[in-house]
């Protein structure tokens, strides 16, 4: 409900004389006698009211929570209850979503179905407790936004059509008209606007359009056309002042061009004060209320004062400590300046707090991380609701910024909780439903071909296909399949624009039937557009073949955080029909890529139409900003960290922006230094002020102080203040707190068998949700730790939920609980990759799964490596040096995934790799002994072990063998622990069980001449080794540097033999070993590690 709806207070007159800041008691025979009555719900009643306002002018002030709105509304009733017209009524709200709320308390109120602050009211039976009323009715809306009044002002004025342009549309029309100017700079071509030089190549981006928008609002509404501008502008020496005067005359002559007159808020306000406006409204509302006057910028202000002039009764309330809105130009000079001019007596201040309830809690809590951060939010939330029985609909989480939005929904989804987000928040072609619809439009009008391949993705795995991954990579694989020639992506585009039969015979049920739905879709679509049917009705044929409307009508009806999704979707829907419509009646002649585009371009929020007779039954999820004027039970303000909240980032710098306002509204020159640092610090405490008065009952305040991360996160300094002032400690939550034993949380105490045990407290945990409880009971049963009593009721706990059908509370559906369905048959021939082996001696279970993710996310350091072992081969396969050098630093620049900032570092480091790998090859492969590089070797080294693998190069040393090796890490062997280097030990057991062969031939100890590679090692008699020396590529030093590892005995070369078998074993097995090692800390897998915390089983059963 909007600030103060059903609360009713005390009032106090506030005398000349006294600071505008304190409140009075009552001063005896100079304050009418008011008393309102305070209602318990929504449904408002009848009022006990003695001699409120009946005419002249009023100033309010009070408080959130102490009744301002609803003592407006009040006196409005009063007056239409008295025999005033209804129809000269008007309450003026700060936005549209508050004169909502204010329109439903008075139909009310005036004991209407609702129609009677709209047009006409309908009789109807008053209830037990209310008195009868007669028929209300209204010529005139009573309830308005200032800029919806400016809108009617104008059309009433005007006999052409006067549209309202929306901030997404005029954001959309500023960033053509720079597109068009970014253009002009990239041809050469003159510029019609004399942007500045150095600030030319920013006129494409997204954030200079903002910046230009921001900027020509702020001028406008100070009454300031393109020739002041510009005036101003050179007047005092801003080139960007003068270059968005004449941005705005060329933007001015655009929207003329349109056919119909379109207007922006300001531009709507700056017209109706040019106007004969005294004139229209003379005698036309004898009375005029002003909720949140606070709120208005100094155009709408002037409008107002007009209004109250010539007004009977004129009402002007706020509270100055809702000033949060200056970023839109909005501040309270009105509503100040409008405190001075109504005598004393009429000035009247409510001090009574209505809102809070006597025993209403506080509360401030600081995380040791964000996800416990998000934890203890949704913890909050699902706590107030299942213990303390709040309805969904009557708590909020409040965030300083609109991008935390996005965070909280999600974590709130994920615990299962329903979530509501004002549309007005949300791009419209960002939701999921509407770009999957867009994109089949798309399919339809121009083709399937003109969509990329992830668009195509995108289709197929968004509502209209209905495909989860798994699905559309099988898919994939039976279109190769069917067409092994072609490239998946193309074959997927050729089936969906055809039929084929024979995928019949290919692809399962479920492939089959996603490639139907969305060919059905696109079919229901071509047929629209080629019966010519217009644009809305081309969408509702794609929309009606998706078949989405039924399932999501019956998953919003059911409720839930599906639920609260699938309304999400409805709406977004509805929201996109409104615009095809709106376009078929402004724009008939847009095509249907037209009205694709004309949502596409559309950046930001974008104001839909509320057709909800009643708000959802979910968790509000809303801004700071967007809260002012609403009150919930239960109210959590998140996210309150010292580097958002207080945000102290100046507006609008590269156009000085606040330098025209400061200009124009206090007349201080612009080259006169001014720091609004302190003005913008007031308004950020007032906003969280706001934030933290929203509630009724309960108010949670979360931040996150922690040091790991990329960012350092703090605590905003107003939640120590907020805490001081409230007489609190700030509460800690860690991530132990989710972990810790339900012993030392106490609990009752229950008979189990003969002995009374104490029961594990059910609120031991850090989320409030079946998951988390299920998980908690889990990870005790199987704890070592817990004790004997504390597994018997976690297991007790667990049994009960499983009766009830509670997901993962059953055993047998835990993968510990659960037998293997059977074993592979085991590789005959199983081998060894010298690369390998070491890994395998530390921890086979690394081994195979690193290796296994190093497939799905390959890092760069082993890509630079694999370059530089190509490299080294080309050149000994005679490949021009300067040729292969370009190819790999082609492909080292395809792979580079950092930040650009950091890619000439990388590179030039690869460079000296290749420089120094070079120079290994000029040592070694110009000499006239080498015997092979790229040598492959497959040798039995023991019954049942092979070792495979390439060894680098191949040296012939009098009548023995050296081999050489290429080490591209940084980690470098000491000379003393070569010895132990366990790859290079692997090439000399392979070698010395082996021999050297060159196709069929075994050769016979000279060089044979053959291209380098072609040589392997074989099973043979065994080669007699010189050294194994490893060439380091990767060092700081220029000179070349090596490790020489000599050649090990036959004692030594069986004991590194017999270590081998069980390797074999463990790469071939079903299970694998997990060996605890000092590298465990820093394993990639530890997550999937029985021997770590974060990787054990729920459960040892």
């Amino acid at each position: 409900m909007s600030d103060r709806l059903h609360s009713p207070s005390h009032l106090h007159p506030q005398s000349s004389s006294e600071s505008s800041t304190s409140t009075h008691p009552l001063l005896a025979g100079t304050s009418p006698d008011v008393r309102l009555l305070q209602h318990a719900s929504v449904d408002f009643h009848e009022p006990a009211v003695s001699s409120l306002p009946q005419a002249g002018q009023w100033f309010i002030e009070g408080s959130a929570g102490t009744g301002v709105t609803t003592l407006l509304a009040d006196i409005a009733v009063d007056r239409v209850r008295e025999g005033a017209d209804p129809s000269g009524v008007l309450i003026i709200a700060p936005d549209k979503e508050s004169g909502s709320r204010i329109r439903a308390h008075l139909a009310a109120r005036l004991g209407a179905t609702g129609s009677a602050a709209h047009s006409v009211s309908e009789e109807r039976e008053p209830e037990d407790n209310e008195a009868a009323h007669p028929e209300y009715s209204s010529t005139e809306t009573m309830v308005r936004s200032v800029h919806s009044l400016a809108f009617a002002l104008l059309r009433l004025q005007r006999d052409a059509e006067v549209r309202m342009l929306t901030g997404a549309e005029q954001d959309a029309i500023i960033r053509q008209l720079l597109r068009g100017h970014a253009d002009d700079v990239e041809r050469g071509a003159p510029l019609v606007i004399p942007w500045p030089e150095e600030i030319r190549p920013a006129l494409g981006y997204v954030g200079f359009a903002r910046a230009v928008r921001d900027f020509l609002l702020r001028a406008v509404e100070r009454r300031l056309g393109p020739t002041e501008l510009i005036e101003y502008g050179e007047l005092h020496r801003r080139p960007m002042w003068v270059a968005a005067g004449h941005f705005l005359r060329e933007y001015e002559q655009i929207t003329r061009l349109a056919g119909t007159e379109q207007y922006s808020a300001p531009e709507l306000m700056n017209l109706v004060l040019e106007s004969d406006v005294d004139q229209l409204i003379a005698g036309r509302w004898h009375t005029v209320l002003v909720d949140d006057a606070q709120l208005l910028d100094p155009m709408a202000g002037a409008l107002v004062e007009k209004l109250l002039a010539h007004a009977e009764l004129g009402v002007v309330a706020g509270d100055r400590d809702k000033a949060v809105f200056g970023f839109r130009g909005a501040n309270e000079k009105f509503f100040l300046a409008r405190e001075k001019t109504v005598d004393a007596d009429n000035r009247i201040v409510l001090t009574k707090q209505q809102r809070f309830a006597p025993d209403a809690s506080r509360r401030v809590v600081v995380a040791d991380s964000p996800q416990v951060h998000w934890d203890v939010v949704a913890d909050a939330v699902r706590r107030r609701h299942l213990i303390d029985d709040v309805a969904w609909r009557d708590i909020a989480v409040v965030v300083r910024d609109s991008a935390l939005i996005g965070r909280i929904r999600r974590a709130l989804l994920a615990s299962g909780v329903p979530v509501t987000i004002n549309p007005t928040d949300v791009v419209l072609s960002e939701q999921r439903i509407v770009a999957n619809l867009l994109l089949a439009l798309r399919a339809v009008g121009n083709g399937i071909s003109t969509l990329s391949y992830s668009e195509v993705e995108d289709l197929i795995t968004g509502p209209v296909g209905g495909a989860d991954p798994v699905s559309l990579r099988r898919l994939l694989r039976g279109l190769r399949r069917w067409a092994p020639d072609e490239r998946a992506a193309e074959t997927l585009r050729y089936v969906l624009e055809n039929e084929v039969a024979e995928l019949d015979a290919i692809l399962t049920e479920r492939e089959l039937a996603v490639l139907e739905r969305v060919k059905a879709v696109l079919r229901a679509g071509r047929k629209a557009v080629a019966a010519q049917e217009p644009n809305e009705n081309i969408l509702w044929a794609v929309w009606e073949a998706t078949k989405l409307s039924t399932r999501l009508q019956t998953a919003a009806l059911r409720g839930g955080a599906t639920g609260s999704q699938a309304d999400r979707d409805l709406d977004a829907v509805m929201a996109l029909f409104d615009v095809f419509g709106d376009l078929a009646e402004r724009r008939a002649e847009y095509s249907l890529q037209a009205c694709i585009d004309f949502v596409l371009t559309q950046e930001l929020p974008t104001g839909v139409r509320d057709r909800r007779l009643s708000p959802p039954d979910a968790v509000a999820v809303v801004t700071a900003h967007g809260a002012v004027g609403r009150e919930w039970d239960t109210v959590i303000v998140a996210g309150v960290q010292e580097d958002s909240w207080p945000s102290l980032g100046e507006t609008g710098s590269l156009f000085g922006q606040e330098d025209l306002v400061d200009l124009i509204d206090e007349g201080i020159d612009p080259d006169v230094p001014v720091s609004h640092t302190a003005a913008r610090l007031k308004e950020e405490r007032r906003l969280f002020h706001v934030a933290c008065t929203r509630h009724r009952s309960a108010l949670v305040v979360t931040a996150t102080d922690s040091e790991d991360g990329e960012d350092v996160m703090e605590p905003s300094r107003f939640l120590s203040e907020a805490a001081e002032a409230w007489g609190m400690s700030i509460e800690q939550a860690t991530a132990a707190d989710a972990t810790r034993t339900t012993g030392a949380a106490g609990g009752t105490t229950i008979a189990v068998g003969d002995q009374n045990e104490e029961e594990p407290s059910a609120l031991t945990v850090s989320l409030l949700s079946a998951p988390a409880f299920v998980g908690r009971l889990r990870r005790i049963v199987g704890s070592a730790k817990a004790t004997e009593v504390e597994r018997k009721q976690a297991a007790r706990q667990l049994a009960r939920m499983a009766t009830a059908g509670v997901p993962g509370a059953d055993p047998d559906s835990w993968w510990a609980a659960r037998e293997t369905v059977g074993e592979r048959p085991r590789r005959e021939r199983a081998a060894l990759s010298p690369s390998r082996i070491e890994s395998f001696m530390k921890c086979p279970v690394q081994a195979v799964l690193r290796n296994a993710d190093e497939e799905e996310e390959r890092s760069l350091a082993l890509d630079q490596g694999n370059l530089a072992h190509f490299y080294f081969e080309a050149l000994g396969r005679g490949v021009d040096e300067e040729w292969a050098r370009l190819e790999v630093l082609d492909a080292f620049r395809v792979v580079q995934t950092s930040p650009h900032w950091k890619r000439q570092t990388e590179l030039d480091a690869f460079q000296d790799i290749l420089d120094k790998t070079y120079r290994f090859h000029q040592v070694y492969a110009n000499a006239e002994d080498l015997l092979g590089l790229e040598v492959g070797i497959d040798v039995e080294v023991a019954p049942g072990v092979r070792i495979t693998g390439r060894a680098d190069a191949l040296q012939r040393v009098g009548d023995k063998v050296r081999i050489v090796d290429l080490k591209t890490g940084k980690s470098v062997p000491t000379h003393k622990a070569i010895g132990e280097y366990v790859q290079l030990q692997a090439y000399q057991l392979a070698l010395r069980h082996g021999q050297l062969a060159a196709g069929n031939d075994v050769d016979s100890g000279q060089n044979s001449g053959q291209i380098p590679g072609q040589l392997k090692v074989v099973d043979g008699p065994g080669i007699e080794l010189e050294d194994a020396t490893l060439m380091l590529v990767n060092t700081k030093t220029q000179k070349l540097d090596t490790r020489v590892q000599a050649a090990m005995d036959e004692e030594s070369l069986d004991a590194f033999a017999r270590k081998l078998p069980p390797l074999v074993e463990q790469s071939a097995a079903p299970k694998l070993l997990a060996i605890e090692n000092k590298d465990c800390d820093r394993c990639p897998v530890r997550t999937m590690c029985p021997l770590r915390n974060e990787g054990t089983l729920t459960t040892d059963a």
